[in-house]
């Protein structure tokens, strides 16, 4: 593993890109912002606006996709009252048994501000299963159900033609990430990032039947071109969109956080994908595999930010990253039905030896360790 000397950024994670002097894309963007032409980004972003108004014939000026959380009220926010733009919001919701009350407490919250919403509820069954098949096939139990998160907002733009959709945090400016193929405001090769790339071709089992796909199939290149469809990156035009910022503003808008301790759910300030708690078991399982989880990317952004130092990020990395307590994955081994000894066997089954060694004690060790 090699670390980017400005943050603590490590080579490892997916589609990151580090030039001669060690030094991430996220940093490399982060050093720009001080000489980004903002109006002029802002006079783009006004003409993004009035394709959307122009191209009005639902109702609708564009769809946000949305969770209720900080990003996306901030986004909804955003777009309503600076923009002066009437958004649908779209949002693709867990089912029942893995909703937390405070995910649909925190969507009500938002549609409560004034908005009109869709909520997308794939069914549970096909839900699970492909769940479970991500976490056996790939370690990511993830990978079926941002597939479907991401699917639903193109999905109904197209079939209300409302060709427009924001956007909130670019993986390319945040993280450094260039699956995605842009470090502008376009994000219409959103389907190729890493998590999304092949959609859940690998996770399907015999019983599935093609017509239970739709919400886990990317509308086609030839789909979105046949309705002009645009989906934009709205970080790439507001200089102050950052996690922080936003979970401060969506804070004070009623926004419900968790308050459970980071030696326990691997993340320091507990302002993220509130809307179920699993995402706690695949920040470690991320950990396992890359030799990095959540922590790493919260303390990566605030190292740029200038919010803690370097020193300070490491520490904090070395004391919480990957961290998850036993009943979160207790519950997860409940919700997809296996014992925790399979659990543990499929996840250490996706840890990389090619980054972690075992000490004198039997205790598993980056080969590299962050420093």
């Amino acid at each position: 593993m090699v670390y980017c000397r400005k943050c603590v950024q490590p080579n490892t994670r997916p589609g990151v890109r580090f030039d001669a002097d060690n030094i991430c894309l996220a940093c490399r963007i982060a050093q720009e912002t001080t000489i980004i032409n903002w109006n002029q980004r802002r006079q783009q972003l006004k003409k993004i606006v009035q394709f959307g108004k122009s191209h009005n014939v639902s109702g609708y000026d564009c769809i946000i996709g949305v969770s209720g959380g900080k990003d996306s009220l901030r986004e909804s926010i955003y777009v309503r009252d600076e923009l002066k733009m009437k958004p649908l919001l779209v949002s693709c919701t867990y089912p029942p048994e893995q909703l937390t009350d405070r995910g649909a407490r925190n969507l009500a919250n938002l549609v409560e501000l004034g908005f009109d919403c869709l909520c997308v509820g794939p069914d549970p069954k096909t839900w699970k299963a492909l769940m479970k098949q991500g976490f056996f096939r790939y370690g990511n139990w993830a990978k079926s159900t941002e597939t479907a998160l991401y699917v639903s907002a193109p999905r109904m733009a197209i079939a209300y033609h409302i060709p427009l959709i924001f956007l909130g945090e670019s993986p390319a400016i945040t993280l450094g990430d260039l699956s995605a193929g842009s470090v502008t405001g376009d994000a219409n090769r959103m389907k190729y990032m890493h998590t999304l790339k092949g959609g859940v071709n690998g996770l399907l089992e015999d019983w599935m039947i093609e017509k239970n796909l739709y919400w886990y199939r990317y509308p086609s290149d030839a789909e979105i071109s046949r309705v002009s469809l645009r989906i934009i990156w709205l970080q790439y035009y507001i200089k102050d969109f950052t996690r922080f910022k936003n979970a401060d503003f969506a804070i004070k808008l009623g926004l419900q956080t968790r308050t459970d301790p980071p030696e326990d759910i691997g993340d320091l300030y507990g302002f993220s994908a509130l809307d179920e708690d699993f995402v706690i078991v695949n920040q470690m399982l991320k950990y396992l595999k890359f030799g990095f989880g959540q922590v790493t990317d919260q303390v990566c952004e605030a190292i740029r930010l200038g919010i803690i130092t370097r020193e300070q990020a490491i520490k904090l990395v070395k004391e919480y990253d990957g961290k998850c307590a036993d009943k979160y994955i207790d519950k997860f081994c409940q919700y997809i039905s296996i014992s925790k000894k399979k659990f543990w066997q499929v996840a250490e089954s996706f840890r990389s030896h090619d980054i972690w060694t075992k000490d004198r004690r039997g205790t598993w060790r980056l080969k590299e360790p962050l420093q």
